[in-house]
């Protein structure tokens, strides 16, 4: 066979074309599974260094415990340093109220001593005596001295001593009234003392009474020592976290004891013993002061002020000629007062023989005056001998007077003596406070110079 057809015979074998609309796909090659290799020991390594980078190492937990001691020894420092520099103006403030108080008290008895004076002055008749007078104006004064001066010290007081002030002089206006009347014999110038006397009571002495009781309430509110628990408190929670500290660095290092966390934990004991003795030490203070001399203080003013009240009274009933029931009523009001207060003065026993003595001349005057003998009833409440109502009433007053002097020092004197004792712990905490976080700070940096 030729080679033409050779060639002829091979394209007769050739594949027949596809039908139309008909479109051949290769068959889809076969696909092979794919299986995850095992990790490789250098990505374990790497996922092991990040993690062990993201957990704190012993310098840092070091350098932390080291902030954290700083943190604690200045807190407590300046805490303790503002809780006593707080009792510190707390006790300047009680030392003000009580010396406010003082003085309120002693406007209302020098209100009623003048008024005393002036009722019996007045029983003379004519032209009073020249002692009773200076007595009177003396009285008068003192207490203007003495709004002025409370309304100084106290701007809180303004409003009422500029009230009680317009009173006291309507009062010193109608006295003088009362005083001319009397000098020419007329028989009104007594309605004008009695108004006078009226409206002491119902006007000024209100006035007093409120003062007495805002000055009493806001120093006993400064007389307190339970912000001093405060610093307890923080400085035992201190103490508490450093020996913690010390606990985690002996077991870390296997030394039993840091010198610098020790030493620290060592002062911040020592201020939580200082503490608790300060303000054991001062709230004793201030509740035997409260219980002591101030106590004395308000029962001795209140004495005066009924002691007064009662002489006063005893003018005025014998002014009244034989209507003065109501005058006498309020006399044994007041000196049963009196006689309830003066067993609480167990330092001044004498006081209740010398009102005892003034009470019984009270009684020898009434019954001169029940008996009609007006005359010698005023002698014996007017005169200045020994056996007379002014001698007597004046012994015990004088004597009285200067036992509420010494007792308002005294109680003066017991809240300045604790100023000093606050000034000196706050500045000892302070110090004390920043030794502890220098101390603590210290320690750790000696554990903390062995990564180095």
């Amino acid at each position: 066979m030729s080679q033409a057809s050779q060639q002829i015979g091979a394209a007769d074998v050739t594949t027949p074309p596809a039908a139309a609309g008909t479109t051949t796909t290769a068959p889809p090659a076969p696909q092979r599974a794919t299986v995850a290799s095992p990790p490789s020991s250098a990505t374990s390594e790497a996922g092991a260094k990040a993690l062990a980078q993201k957990k704190m190492n012993t310098p840092q937990r070091l350098r932390l415990l080291s902030l954290g001691v700083v943190v604690v020894g200045v807190v407590v420092g300046l805490i303790g340093t503002l809780t006593f520099a707080y009792l510190a103006a707390s006790l300047s403030r009680a030392k003000a109220d009580t010396a406010q108080l003082i003085r309120v008290q002693k406007i209302q008895s020098n209100l009623l001593s003048a008024d005393a004076t002036a009722t019996n002055a007045f029983l003379v008749g004519g032209l009073e005596p020249p002692a009773q007078r200076a007595a009177y104006e003396s009285a008068i004064s003192s207490t203007s001295s003495l709004i002025a001066e409370a309304a100084r010290a106290q701007s809180a007081d303004g409003e009422a001593l500029a009230a009680l002030n317009q009173q006291v002089v309507s009062y010193a206006a109608t006295i003088e009234q009362a005083r001319a009347n009397n000098r020419q014999g007329l028989p009104v110038g007594a309605q004008y003392l009695r108004n006078a006397s009226a409206q002491l009571r119902s006007d000024a002495l209100p006035i007093v009474d409120n003062l007495v009781s805002a000055n009493a309430t806001r120093a006993a509110d400064e007389m307190h020592a339970g912000a001093g628990f405060v610093v307890l408190v923080i400085a035992l929670l201190a103490l508490g976290a450093v020996i913690v500290g010390q606990i985690w660095l002996a077991r870390k290092f296997r030394r039993k004891v840091n010198v610098g966390m020790l030493a620290s934990a060592g002062v911040l004991l020592l201020i939580v013993i200082g503490s608790l003795i300060i303000v054991l030490q001062l709230r004793s203070a201030l509740n035997q002061i409260s219980s002591g001399s101030l106590a004395a203080v308000k029962t001795a003013a209140d004495t005066r002020i009924d002691a007064n009240n009662a002489k006063s009274n005893e003018s005025l009933t014998l002014i009244a000629r034989g209507s003065g029931q109501a005058f006498e009523d309020a006399w044994k009001s007041s000196a049963d007062a009196v006689a309830g207060n003066l067993p609480r003065l167990t330092d001044k026993p004498e006081l209740v023989s010398q009102w005892q003595a003034y009470t019984d001349v009270h009684g020898q005057i009434r019954e001169l005056d029940d008996g009609g003998q007006w005359d010698k009833a005023v002698a014996r409440a007017t005169g200045s001998g020994r056996t007379s109502s002014n001698a007597a009433f004046g012994s015990f007053d004088s004597n009285l007077a200067s036992y509420l002097d010494g007792v308002s020092q005294d109680a003066s004197n017991s809240l300045a003596d604790e100023l000093p004792i606050m000034v000196v712990a706050a500045i000892l905490i302070l110090l004390g406070g920043l030794a502890a976080a220098w101390l603590g700070r210290w320690g750790v940096a000696e554990r903390l110079k062995e990564y180095r």
